[in-house]
């Protein structure tokens, strides 16, 4: 679908953040952005409201989309809560609310909790490099590359230690996309 963004949002018109416009009263025109809309459940429907499930695209604005359904509906509506219960990889099972973490008081405990940088790119394939390999990568240099299909890696050092992300080209080189850490790597 085409969705107008909120005011209230991050999004920037000119420098400035469009939350910082609307608290100054001012509304500018937002272009409308293409989001999907994979799912869209209905989980109750009360006599004041409804309560639904949505699974939707990066960029959706869900508050935007319970204004958008109250409009094709010829009323108006709002948002009274909103509960993530995925984002992208992680669901509800990794998530936990400030009060359990506030109720922690073992640091060990809270350490335990805290997931390795690579955890949300489990999705992409990975690659060890030997040290040679990660020492020019740290360097900003593609390295030669024979493997699979050319696309966004997960690149470690032999041993498994992460080192960010890298790009797979279609001309046989590995090239360095965003690294974490390169120390110790020369």
């Amino acid at each position: 679908i085409e969705q107008v963004p909120p005011m209230y949002s991050a999004l920037k018109h000119r420098g400035r953040r469009l939350y910082q416009l609307a608290r100054e009263g001012r509304e500018v025109e937002r272009k409308p952005r293409r989001v999907t809309i994979h799912e869209l459940a209905l989980i109750e429907l009360g006599e004041n409201g409804f309560e639904f499930e949505v699974v939707c695209s990066k960029g959706t604005y869900v508050r935007t989309l319970v204004e958008d359904l109250a409009a094709a509906l010829g009323t108006l509506g709002h948002t009274v809560a909103l509960r993530r219960t995925r984002v992208g990889p992680f669901g509800e099972g990794a998530m936990h609310t400030l009060d359990e973490l506030e109720r922690i008081e073992d640091p060990a405990a809270l350490d335990r909790l805290l997931l390795g940088v690579d955890a949300g790119l489990q999705g992409l394939p990975a690659l060890e490099l030997d040290q040679e390999a990660a020492r020019r990568i740290g360097h900003g240099q593609p390295v030669p590359f024979t493997g699979s299909q050319p696309g966004r890696v997960r690149l470690y050092l032999a041993g498994g230690r992460f080192l960010g992300l890298g790009e797979a080209r279609p001309d046989g080189s590995l090239a360095p996309v965003r690294l974490v850490v390169v120390s110790g790597t020369s």
